[in-house]
């Protein structure tokens, strides 16, 4: 191929990948979303002592995916209350050190890790999990087996599937899972990138004076010397270790990993560095994953750019010039191919063709790639991966047929990211009420500490983070001071009503409806009726409802709120467009109307509990958790009611009973139900009333307070 039609030919495939979402908008709003995700979990573990945080690596949160990717989710969840050591004088009381084993026979990468006493740096005798063994001389290991996560795989799975894949162990085939202990020093292995020669123009200083403080992730140990071993399989059983010293040597071997180190050299690719690099990924996925499965996966890709950036000067990464860039990549592939030595980019004396390949393989993807080279990448047009091909065929006859335009797929891509977002966002808002700490009210205040400090003090994503996670603790604040208030027949202080204040902007409606309850609870109708009226003006057809709660099914996005996230920040998506649920506890009852406390008693006996599976899933069915649309109409009828206001109520009545009619049982339909019920026994209609509460055990018959009522109903019928 001559320079011309390389140049040509590079110019069309950036314009198609900047089409299916390869480009600086979109990689900017997925790193910001997945980085939030992260930070979000953070949060919420701290939430729960602290002793777990989880870190999203891989594709999303490095922005290196695209919609027909399909790209998993690479989650570690790193177990901070075991710190890993490298040597004795790192030994910290207190903790469940454990302690770095090495010898002339680990391989390269690999280590033991052996248990260390608590209260004295002496090493452990005896065992104490599922997962321990003492070997030959006398030292007690932690193996790689996962035996004390068997069960809770297994419950997280519907179908009981465990899904392994090289060290993860998830229950869903689109997560990946891998527990994981941190190491604070860099072993010596690791220490590889900051020490050897490179020509210096990359990776930059500031990066590599970063890339030194993030330490190694200790993994289990992924793979054997034996290719052959499948990587991939469906268990529903995990490996025992076997109570003697002679338990096979792979099973007790750990893996040292430097996840945040390569994330953060990932960052530091330019758009056209990153377009190569999605472009091989849809080359290895689409072609060459036909021949070798994942066994040539996508680190050795990443593995390729990375020595490419660092070895090549950095003019040649020019968007006419992307083919070429792309054959650099594969040269070097090539090259380790050759040899059948694939280096590691941070860890010395590491093989990635180790237990991967078979030489013949290996033999095999030198003729497929030298192929695609001379064949002036004929293959592009066969990729239907993203409509790949075809998006480049049009590109050349200048007409679009059959494609999604580039607005369409941003559009796609942004609403997926929001949802992840929201998801993430959600789990924490609800996460501060529902917690199992003793003293909710302290628990906040220590939350509330905690999100200034960060406010204040963090990085930026942390900042941003704890911005929007505030206002949704100064509102759980607010209503239990309030709701002592009302208790004590106080009036609600000003510095109560501050904090319902700044708690406005945790979402669109949630905060200011638990302000209105208050303010229908301590008898303030006025004010309440006024306030509901100008929230009710706040909704527009863009509203979106959120629910993830267990056992309830979610509303979809509307049309014109789709529209709205390719051009909003999702900041002010979830501010001005989205309504989380509303939630009350048993510190803040005395703010709720008291129909709505049945809903904290929706299980009636042990059938109920049994339901409940998985339980931690159904945790909210011990609160009162209700829809903010049907909640407001409902505030709305008893509030009116309370004034007289007989038009306005039967209004609100109206509208309540059409959003359930229209809702197709999305969300807390049962609650709206039983809040119908209530507003038709306020009528004296009971027969009405009656109806709504069979509706809503219709559509739940178990764990549903719609049981207590008609109980109530039949009692009054009865005795009338």
């Amino acid at each position: 191929m001559d320079r011309g039609s390389m140049q040509q030919l590079s110019l069309r495939l950036s314009r198609v990948l900047e089409d299916i979402g390869v480009s600086r908008y979109i990689r900017i709003r997925r790193r910001r979303t997945w980085l939030m995700h992260e930070t979000l979990d953070r949060i919420r573990d701290e939430v729960d002592g602290g002793n777990l945080t989880i870190y999203t690596f891989g594709s999303q949160t490095e922005g290196t995916t695209t919609l027909g990717m399909k790209s998993d989710r690479d989650r570690l969840a790193c177990y901070n209350h075991r710190p890993v050591i490298l040597d004795w004088s790192e030994w910290r009381q207190r903790k469940k050190n454990l302690l770095v084993v090495k010898n002339e026979q680990s391989p390269p990468q690999h280590c033991w890790l052996q248990w260390v006493q608590p209260d004295l740096p002496l090493q452990a005798t005896v065992g104490t999990g599922p997962s321990d063994m003492v070997d030959s001389e006398g030292r007690v290991l932690m193996t790689n087996t996962q035996i004390e996560f068997q069960e809770r795989f297994r419950q997280l799975s519907e179908s009981g599937v465990i899904f392994e894949h090289g060290p993860s162990r998830s229950w869903d085939e689109m997560e990946d899972y891998i527990n994981a202990f941190h190491c604070a020093s860099l072993p010596e292995e690791c220490k590889f990138l900051f020490c050897r020669p490179r020509p210096g123009h990359w990776p930059r200083p500031d990066t590599l004076a970063m890339a030194r403080q993030t330490g190694v992730f200790l993994v289990p140990q992924g793979y054997t010397e034996d290719p052959s071993r499948p990587v991939k399989c469906r268990s529903t059983t995990f490996h025992v270790p076997v109570e003697n010293m002679y338990y096979p040597l792979y099973k007790r071997e750990w893996r040292f990993s430097t996840s945040i180190m390569e994330r953060l050299l990932v960052f530091d690719m330019n758009i056209i560095q990153h377009k190569v690099y999605v472009f091989l990924k849809m080359l290895r996925k689409s072609i060459i994953k036909q021949v070798v499965d994942d066994r040539f996966s996508t680190f050795h890709v990443k593995t390729a750019i990375l020595f490419t950036i660092e070895t090549y000067p950095p003019n040649i990464w020019s968007e006419d010039n992307l083919v070429q860039c792309v054959i650099y990549c594969l040269t070097a592939l090539l090259r380790w191919l050759k040899i059948r030595l694939c280096p590691h980019y941070t860890i010395s004396g590491v093989n990635l063709f180790t237990g991967k390949l078979f030489k013949h393989e290996q033999y095999k993807l030198h003729s497929m790639i030298t192929e695609i080279i001379y064949s002036n990448f004929q293959c592009l047009y066969t990729i239907k991966m993203d409509d790949l091909g075809s998006r480049m065929s049009s590109v050349i006859s200048s007409q679009i047929i059959g494609v999604d335009t580039r607005c369409t797929l941003y559009q796609v891509q942004m609403v997926e990211l929001y949802r992840w977002w929201a998801v993430s966002f959600e789990h924490t808002h609800i996460g501060v009420l529902i917690n199992d700490k003793s003293d909710l009210y302290q628990s906040l205040m220590e939350h509330f500490e905690t999100l200034n400090v960060l406010k204040n003090n963090g990085t930026k994503i942390e900042q941003e983070t704890a911005s929007l996670l505030i206002p949704s603790v100064c509102g759980a604040l607010a209503s239990i001071k309030a709701s002592r208030c009302i208790y004590q027949g106080q009036p609600v202080t000003h510095s109560i009503l501050q904090l319902y204040q700044l708690s406005f902007d945790s979402d669109l409606l949630s905060s200011r409806l638990k302000f209105a309850s208050m303010l229908y609870c301590s008898g303030q109708y006025e004010a309440a009726a006024n306030c509901l009226t100008y929230y009710e003006g706040l909704m527009g057809p863009a509203v979106w409802q959120y629910c993830r709660c267990g056992g309830r099914q979610g509303t979809p996005l509307t049309n014109e709120l789709a529209e709205k996230t390719a051009i909003t920040p999702f900041k002010d998506m979830l501010q001005m467009y989205t309504t989380l649920h509303v939630t009350f506890t048993r510190d803040d009852i005395r703010c709720v109307p008291k129909h709505l406390v049945y809903e904290m008693f929706r299980r009636a006996g042990d059938e109920d509990r049994q339901q409940r599976h998985l339980a931690f899933l159904y945790v909210w069915m011990d609160y009162i958790v209700i829809d903010c649309v049907p909640f407001l109409h409902y505030l709305q009828y008893l509030t009116h009611t309370q004034l007289n206001q007989r038009d306005r109520k039967l209004r609100a009545l109206n509208n309540l009973y059409f959003y359930i009619s229209s809702s197709k049982g999305r969300g807390h339909i049962d609650t709206a139900w039983n809040m119908l019920g209530h507003c038709y026994e306020q009528e004296n209609e009971l027969n009405i009333a009656w109806v709504c509460y069979t509706k809503s055990l219709q559509l739940y018959p178990r764990n549903n307070a719609a049981n207590w009522h008609v109980a109530r109903i039949m009692h009054q019928h009865l005795n009338g």
